[in-house]
């Protein structure tokens, strides 16, 4: 007789938490799958004006990397209130391929910045040889970032707060700049979700045993 090699319960537990787990891992807020247009980043720092539709956190910041190979030189990127003032985080990341490339785009993290529903933001940067890309509806947004438009700062002025737009951009962005955002949970949700986990394993755990009774 064939025999028959079953998941133990507590295995089946942990898959269920990896999983959990797994779809609260960051995500970048636009991911790239067509490129249509780049332009060059050394003159300016470009980015976009964004806002989000559930409370999340910034995790890393990120900046284009057109042929998935590496960046020239290096890269400054930031995140401001959509108002101006001091960056609310930002970070460098270095030339070469240090910095964990997702998709398009080579993050690296940064403390964790918290977003907020109603309030707008602008990310942009500032890449020294290398090229940036432009999003207009050819890749996937996070469903928790609504895209506004497209910011850029003075021609040559290097790294610094893009507060210029141009009309008719509305849902467009110069990448630029990008962020991995993590969900802030919410504990009474995240209560339900578990009771339906376990509700979901215990279900599983008495088939099993029926299943394993009328083999024997």
């Amino acid at each position: 007789m064939r025999s028959h090699r079953f998941i133990s319960f507590p295995t089946l537990i942990l898959l269920c938490v990896c999983t959990v787990w797994s779809s609260l891992a960051q995500a970048a807020a636009i991911d790239l799958t067509e490129i249509i247009f780049e332009y060059d980043g050394a003159p300016w720092t470009l980015g976009w004006k964004f806002s989000v539709t559930a409370p999340t956190s910034v995790e890393a910041l990120g900046v284009y990397d057109s042929f998935q190979d590496g960046l020239a030189g290096t890269a400054q990127v930031g995140l401001w209130l959509a108002s101006g003032g001091t960056p609310l985080v930002q970070t460098t990341i270095a030339a070469g391929t240090d910095a964990a490339l997702d998709g398009y785009f080579r993050f690296a993290p940064v403390s964790s910045t918290a977003l907020t529903p109603g309030i707008e933001y602008i990310v942009g940067a500032h890449l020294d040889g290398d090229a940036t890309s432009l999003f207009g509806g050819n890749g996937i947004v996070d469903p928790r970032v609504s895209v506004i438009d497209v910011r850029y700062s003075s021609f040559g002025s290097g790294f610094g707060f893009p507060d210029q737009t141009d009309l008719g951009t509305d849902g467009a962005a110069f990448l630029g700049g990008n962020f991995q955002l993590t969900s802030v949970p919410l504990p009474a949700a995240a209560w339900l979700f578990g009771s339906g986990v376990i509700g979901i394993l215990g279900l599983a755990r008495r088939q099993f045993r029926e299943s394993r009774e009328t083999m024997n």
